[in-house]
């Protein structure tokens, strides 16, 4: 009997796992569960590569991240994943000499390619595919093809027998964005996979920031009118907006705004990404005067808590200093004002106390000196008595 051999491997998004279409932001990490298969008869030992888009070119044929080059990508074997607690077992980096290990998947030094481990006829693995998102991407839609080769080779060469270099003719291929398939079975590629990343995340920006009137009486409100748009292609909700004093714009970028500097806070609900042809709305802040004149900062999200794809353009300060109308001199007056009703009550407190002091001692004077005339007129009687008739 003669035994034909062939071979195919196959990947895929499980599809009731996830979808191969997520919508993340940059700097996030995103997960895609994938099943790799060995549809052949013979015992194989695949590896996992992946691809990008050459700007211009199409499906780049060598593997690479290319544009991507920030961009991270590991994988990991998905271990009892019919439990209730799969767990991760990430492929191990070998450095050059290092021994090839028999359990689990390792990612080689030489050929820079994953390999998985010996997968037996019809057997089925669960990869996990983990993309580390440069925080500096741009927004826009990215795809990353994986794609699993047999260590038999391509078509060409009598391995896999559908594999080619190109991917126009991969399974998972939708360049007319329709939603559908531009390849289906049995023509076209089982050993590829084509996932969709499509970052969104807003991008606040402060505009302008108008103040008219600079200076006033203590404890006198003064708007601060800002402009914030959001430049993003996502609403941004919950948006904190504060006035900062008395801390430098560098100072706040490294070590936030300090509690005890905080003299306004705003929250706006939602701020939708804005077009063109849109003007950004007016927030107006109130400054209450202090006395004194002080550096104002306006900052967007001080606690960094929307994601955003440029954190820099979220602080400007106001062009002058606010404060009181008569700038120091209204802080010697708060100083006397704040210190004067204590001084006042610790000074009539010394003199109470000094009354006190002069009364006892009058009265203590008093008493020595009735003392002195009794004991005058108790001598007198004395002497009356000795006297001899």
């Amino acid at each position: 009997v003669e035994i034909v051999e062939f071979h195919d491997m196959r990947i895929e998004v499980d599809p009731l796992v996830e979808s191969r279409i997520k919508t993340t932001a940059p700097g996030r990490i995103v997960r895609f569960t994938m099943n790799v298969t060995n549809f052949g008869n013979m015992p194989d030992q695949p590896t996992l590569h992946n691809h990008t888009i050459v700007i211009g070119a199409g499906w780049d044929t060598v593997p690479g991240m290319n544009t991507l080059s920030d961009w991270q990508i590991s994988f990991a074997l998905l271990e009892g994943f019919n439990t209730e607690y799969p767990t991760e077992k990430p492929c191990v980096a070998l450095m050059l000499g290092d021994q090839v290990p028999t359990e689990g998947c390792y990612l080689d030094a030489t050929t820079n390619a994953v390999t998985l481990p010996m997968m037996e006829a019809y057997s089925t693995l669960q990869i996990v595919v983990i993309i580390a998102i440069d925080p500096t991407a741009s927004l826009s839609n990215r795809e990353i093809g994986i794609k699993v080769l047999s260590s038999f080779g391509s078509a060409e060469v009598g391995g896999d027998y559908d594999e080619t270099a190109v991917w126009d003719d991969s399974c998972t291929l939708d360049e007319n964005k329709d939603g559908l398939p531009d390849n289906y079975h049995p023509n076209c590629d089982t050993n590829e996979q084509i996932v969709e990343l499509r970052l969104r995340a807003p991008d606040l920006k402060i505009l302008d920031v108008n103040v008219v009137t600079y200076t006033g009486d203590v404890g006198e409100m003064l708007s601060v009118n800002v402009q914030v748009v959001n430049v993003g292609n996502a609403h941004a909700t919950n948006v904190n907006i504060i006035l900062c004093v008395d801390q430098s714009k560098s100072d706040i970028k490294k070590n936030g705004c300090d509690e005890g500097n905080i003299v306004y806070r705003q929250i706006v609900q939602a701020i939708m990404p804005a077009n063109d042809d849109e003007d950004a709305p007016l927030i107006a802040l109130l400054y209450m005067v202090q006395a004194g004149r002080h550096d104002v900062v306006v900052v967007v999200d001080p606690d960094n808590v929307i994601v955003e794809t440029d954190e820099t353009n979220n602080i400007q300060k106001v062009s002058k200093k606010m404060g009181s109308n008569l700038g120091i001199l209204d802080v010697g007056i708060e100083v006397i004002a704040q210190y004067s009703v204590p001084a006042i009550i610790l000074g009539a407190t010394f003199a109470l106390i000094g009354v006190v002091g002069v009364v006892m001692y009058g009265r203590r004077i008093e008493a020595l000196t009735r003392f002195a005339e009794k004991s005058s007129l108790i001598a007198n009687l004395d002497d009356d008595d000795d006297m001899v008739f």
